[in-house]
């Protein structure tokens, strides 16, 4: 398995600009993709996970009915609805795009990579 880094490209289903984008702290971990059964939808969907490096970091929420957009040798890019709890016992749906980059190994360890 591929250590990549991902970075969400929306905030609250609203493009973040890319000069704000390349200050986020990309998620380092490994994408999972699996046909999941989801009740709110009332049908099977492909449902994409980052399970994290490091289990102390946070993970972000799930992408449901990821899609690929574009991907190439240096970066992939997916579409699909993130939910996010309400505070008020519901959850609300926000389009969300993941562009995920290969992680880049070194002698000291795993770096981020500039093309997020």
């Amino acid at each position: 398995m591929q250590i990549m880094d991902m970075v969400r490209s929306r905030d609250a289903g609203r493009v973040i600009p890319g000069w704000q984008r390349g200050r986020l702290r990309p998620f380092r971990g490994f994408l999972l993709i699996t046909t999941q059964h989801l009740a709110p939808l009332h049908r099977f969907a492909q449902v994409g996970r980052m399970y994290m490096v490091d289990p102390k970091a946070p993970a972000p929420p799930p992408l449901w009915d990821i899609q690929p957009i574009e991907m190439s040798v240096d970066f992939w890019t997916f579409g699909g609805i993130e939910r996010i709890d309400d505070g008020l016992g519901g959850a609300l749906d926000y389009a969300q795009t993941w562009v995920l980059v290969p992680a880049r190994e070194t002698l000291e360890g795993y770096h981020g990579s500039e093309r997020i």
